[in-house]
């Protein structure tokens, strides 16, 4: 390594950029593209409309400020991110709250101002920019408050940077330099590294990300920026292994969103500033990303919600731009279909998208440690199941959760995961709490939970064997670790004739155990037999039947199935779980080898009198 590079970065590799504004994705050429996307698309045309309705609605707003109070108008409409999403719609605002609200109105009133030209729109993003740089600082409880609010200024920064003053653009470059920049080199000079540059996190690339950008909206200004790109650099590589070496993401498909979005900022930041993705774009697995996107929604448009993540989702630009980068109309196909319309979705749109019909229904992610399985993905009534496997400990937000699972059919989600509870709680993030909380805990899942107890923060799942299969598709876990209590403990699940679910585990008890409990969590209402159950969503209309849904218990014979209630008992504080049930069997004083089996279909002829097919009345090391 020479003397004039930093850790095989140039650190003059900002010198080569781009001199044209904007440089910052919002380049003359891609603004042009998305010109000739609204004159031949209606959907872009349709999102288009959307976009200025919320910018218009800006314009009437307050500009934000350290202290601000949440308007609802903005906050339902806004396509907001689902990972500490703002507590009220209408209540006072954290800074981080401020901080992503102030990145989406530079991006909404930035690309109406470049797209139209209106002055209205150039004013008031000029001004939300001034008076956020006019904040004393950026800092708030966590870094990510800082890295957000640098990310909104240098594309407000960038993307207005010809209709401002000399005197504006020093100001704005100032505050950039000495609210960001600066407080970023500190972070990397303190004597304990940050945890954005040294834990396996999505803040590895939200912040390196971020910084990064600030860092080329500010190049000439200071030479802090160069310092500070080169540092990030180095660490945000890290982030982007995290892809490997499938695409999957081991804190769950909400804080994947979080986290990619920063990735495709900075990839196309650094492309339209100088050319180049420094070798990021080639990291494994990154390429293949939208694959776990795609196969963690279920038909019921809830996602596969492990690891603190929420069940919904409010859509993903950024798959726009994976689809043209990696020509993989697939993951356009997903976000063709999205929710609420991102400013960005206009800028990264395209339209060759197309659904995933003739791909693979099965999908396990090895790295993120589950496996997806589905009956069809062109019925919106197919049947869905999402596993958890992987470790407990397999990054910050994971839950003690190994062998859960969700499940969708006829259009519903019938198995769920209750997501995450309060950051606030005390030492929510900590093993012992975690193993305390009903949400993080075992027994807040879809799992069993022996002698009442939660799995080892340290147990680890494996994934014995699998086979996917037009008839059958099975997965058979390796429970042992999570279960002490146990000489072994496996779990298989079966997706039969791509409809009916069976789930068998197998318990082999080192000593007499006082309880063994299977549980699944679900919000439709229960009506209960001693072995089984008719799970029912109400019809929501005069011309709609109701939804439904079986479970019964085939093996052992003695039992009863049960209603139990998910509300917590302790700690206070806690999410009370409302609408929210519990179906469990309990098997007590179990001193000998048991199985249990349990099938679960959307078909009442086949709950009333269920016909396995051979293979699945072995032993789970039968199904092989």
């Amino acid at each position: 390594m020479t003397s004039n590079r930093l850790n095989g970065i140039d650190p003059d590799v900002l010198s080569r950029v781009a001199a044209a504004r904007p440089r910052l994705m919002a380049t003359k050429s891609a603004i042009e593209r998305t010109r000739q996307s609204l004159h031949q698309s209606d959907t872009a045309r349709q999102w288009y409309g959307e976009v200025e309705r919320q910018a218009k609605l800006l314009l009437d707003l307050p500009l934000l400020g350290p202290n601000w109070v949440h308007d609802p108008r903005e906050t339902r409409a806004a396509p907001l991110p689902l990972v500490r999403p703002p507590k009220s719609s209408d209540g006072p605002a954290t800074p981080l709250d401020v901080a992503r609200l102030f990145c989406l109105r530079i991006q909404t009133l930035g690309l109406m101002w470049l797209l139209t030209g209106d002055a209205r729109y150039c004013r008031r993003a000029k001004a939300e920019l001034l008076a956020v740089c006019a904040f004393p600082d950026w800092r708030g409880d966590k870094f990510l408050v800082t890295a957000e609010t640098a990310f909104g200024a240098a594309i407000g920064y960038d993307w207005l940077y010809d209709s401002l003053t000399d005197n504006e653009r020093r100001q704005i470059a100032q505050a950039i330099v000495e609210k960001a920049i600066q407080p970023g080199l500190d972070e990397f000079a303190a004597p304990r590294p940050p945890c954005w540059a040294t834990a396996a996190v999505n803040w590895y690339l939200v912040c390196n990300g971020a910084l990064m950008i600030a860092a080329l909206s500010v190049a000439e200004f200071d030479p802090r920026a160069a310092r500070l790109f080169a540092l990030c650099r180095k660490s945000i590589s890290t982030g982007f292994h995290e892809y490997g070496p499938d695409g999957g993401w081991a804190e769950g498909p909400g804080y994947w969103h979080y986290a990619t979005q920063y990735a495709i900022y900075l990839l196309d930041s650094l492309w339209t500033a100088f050319g180049t993705y420094l070798g990021l774009d080639a990291s494994p697995g990154l390429s293949a990303t939208g694959l776990f996107r795609l196969h963690a929604a279920g038909p019921s448009g809830k996602l596969f919600n492990f690891a603190d993540g929420e069940e919904d989702h409010s859509g993903g630009y950024w798959l726009f731009w994976l689809a043209k980068r990696y020509r993989h109309p697939v993951d356009a196909g997903i976000e063709l279909h999205g929710r609420k319309v991102h400013p960005m979705d206009l800028l990264w749109f395209e339209a060759d998208g197309r659904d995933p019909s003739d791909m693979p229904t099965a999908r396990r992610f090895q790295a993120a440690g589950v496996v997806m399985l589905r009956g069809r993905w062109d019925n919106s009534n197919s049947t869905y199941l999402g596993i958890k496997a992987g470790a407990n400990d397999a990054c910050k937000h994971g839950h003690y959760d190994l062998g859960s699972f969700v499940l969708d059919a006829n259009g519903a989600r019938w198995a769920m995961d209750l997501g995450p509870d309060d950051y606030e709680l005390p030492g929510y993030f900590e093993p012992e709490m975690r193993s305390r909380y009903y949400r993080t805990s075992t027994i807040g899942h879809n799992t069993i939970v022996i002698n009442s107890e939660c799995q080892p923060p340290t147990a680890a799942a494996v994934i014995t064997y699998e086979r996917f299969d037009e008839k059958i598709s099975f997965v058979v876990l390796d429970l042992s670790a999570a279960y002490p209590s146990t000489v072994r403990a496996r779990r298989g699940f079966a997706l039969i004739d791509r409809e009916h679910v069976l789930i068998v585990d197998e318990i082999v008890p080192k000593t007499r155990l006082s309880s063994v409990a299977w549980q699944m969590h679900t919000s439709a209402h229960v009506g209960l037999g001693d072995t089984s159950a008719s799970l029912i969503f109400p019809a929501q209309g005069d011309s709609v039947e109701p939804v439904r849904f079986y479970v019964r218990v085939l093996e052992p014979g003695p039992g009863r199935l049960s209603l139990r209630s998910a509300a917590p008992s302790e700690p206070e504080g806690q999410n009370r779980n409302a609408c929210v049930a519990k179906l469990v069997f309990r098997l007590l004083d179990v001193a000998q080898p048991v199985r249990l089996a349990v099938l679960l279909s959307p078909d009442a002829d086949a709950y009333a009198t269920p016909k396995l097919p051979t293979p699945l009345h072995h032993p789970l090391s039968g199904w092989v």
